[in-house]
């Protein structure tokens, strides 16, 4: 039962929408129908400025970590925290009480790496640079470079369940940056 409502809690709290209180709080816009409309952290340092942009990072990242805390402090499950951070991703990206418009996940993902698998982060930033080098875009870069956590996580981890939930979340956070491939294609899209 306690996992249930780890399960319940992880979506909530993926869901605390950052971008959308900071934008109204700095700027009184939605950040939904601003900039991207992405209910993230890039957005919201695009269209309300870099500190609410800072500040939106900072709480998407923190409500994940606390996600996977709290499941990794009470969960049934050896693997309630790798499930409740994957949940919050979903959570934060596609956020039910927004309409089902979230992010991209990316900070979010930092909070669960914070705890379940630290050095992938590195791992991650070090792939983000080269790609953004070689594709001069940053969102296509992110949305390539995420395809590499299965592997990251799973061999940090030395678990066959890193490869599993990395993969998962690694799909939920793609999925959120197929039309920045179209855009990238298109010549649309700018390094930032």
């Amino acid at each position: 039962m306690t996992d249930f409502l780890l399960a319940g809690g992880a979506y909530l709290l993926g869901t605390f929408p950052s971008a959308f209180i900071i934008g109204k709080l700095f700027a009184g816009l939605d950040i939904r129908t601003s900039g991207s409309g992405n209910v993230g952290a890039m957005n919201t340092a695009r269209t309300v400025g870099v500190i609410p942009g800072i500040l939106t990072m900072l709480l998407d990242l923190l409500k994940a970590l606390l996600a996977v805390y709290l499941a990794a402090r009470f969960g049934e499950v050896w693997f309630m925290p790798l499930l409740a951070g994957l949940i919050a991703v979903i959570g934060h990206n596609y956020n039910i009480f927004l309409g089902f418009k979230g992010g991209k996940g990316l900070a979010s993902l930092a909070g669960v790496l914070i705890l379940l698998s630290p050095v992938t982060i590195l791992y991650l930033l070090l792939l983000y640079l080269i790609l953004i080098f070689l594709v001069k875009d940053s969102n296509a870069a992110a949305g390539v470079g995420i395809l590499a956590l299965p592997i990251f996580m799973g061999l940090n981890m030395a678990a066959p369940a890193g490869y599993y939930f990395g993969a998962a979340i690694a799909l939920v956070i793609f999925l959120k940056h197929l039309h920045d491939f179209k855009a990238y294609r298109a010549g649309r899209r700018k390094i930032f």
